[in-house]
């Protein structure tokens, strides 16, 4: 059952990585910025240059939306082992079929 639970908290994780959005918020303010996926370093140096502070809170909710990204990620890598770990000992999903 933990890799069923693996596969929603793999979902919650994409939904927070859809939710990332630093590289538009930062084309859309005229600042240039070429990977789309910008590390957290390269989003707090432009926060540091930037003046405009509902630009600056919401870059920081992507920094928050990026952390939560990360640690569901390897949430669900670790209930994906754990529970592949799991039906080898004890299997449950084999008689749900």
């Amino acid at each position: 059952m933990l890799i069923i639970v693996s596969i929603f908290v793999f979902i919650i994780a994409v939904i927070f990585r859809l939710l990332d959005n630093s590289a538009g918020l930062l084309i859309s303010n005229g600042i240039s910025v070429s990977p789309f996926y910008l590390a957290p370093e390269i989003v707090k140096s432009e926060m540091e240059k930037i003046k405009d502070e509902s630009l600056k809170r919401k870059l920081r909710r992507t920094l928050l939306f990026q952390k939560l990204h990360k640690i569901f990620t390897v949430a669900s890598i670790v209930t994906l082992v754990v529970g592949i770990v799991l039906e080898i000992y004890e299997p449950q999903l084999i008689y749900l079929f």
